[in-house]
């Protein structure tokens, strides 16, 4: 797993961030182990707020049709963390998987120099 720093100086991988899916739609489009289901599915990279234990924990994972890997961990502040789950609470799909609500979508674009305005803050 990279970490959060490591992650910002890999543009191969950033570029290809899809910001719209959701883990409910990458556990769909990837995990149905079905055989069309799987033609023609690149890898694709999210973001998804783990909440799996109680944890509020932002995750960078890879999927493909075969598995998932977490890639790296972004040290979304605690606020925003907690905001988006008390937002998505019942919402989870796959268990403990959380859509990213805007205003964290925008913090991470802008910690990784995607959006206007982008501020390091560490």
């Amino acid at each position: 797993m990279f970490s959060w720093e490591e992650l910002k100086q890999r543009p191969e991988i950033t570029r290809k961030i899809d910001w719209e899916i959701t883990p409910a739609q990458a556990f769909e489009a990837y995990q149905i182990k079905s055989t069309q289901a799987q033609r023609g599915l690149e890898a694709v990279y999210y973001f998804y707020l783990s909440t799996w234990r109680g944890e509020n924990k932002v995750l960078l994972v890879r999927r493909t049709h075969v598995d998932s890997q977490a890639v790296a961990q972004a040290p979304a502040p605690p606020e925003l963390a907690a905001a988006a789950a008390r937002e998505g609470q019942g919402q989870d799909m796959p268990r403990g998987q959380l859509a990213l609500n805007p205003k964290l979508r925008l913090w991470l674009r802008r910690e990784l120099g995607l959006e206007p305005g982008a501020e390091s803050s560490g």
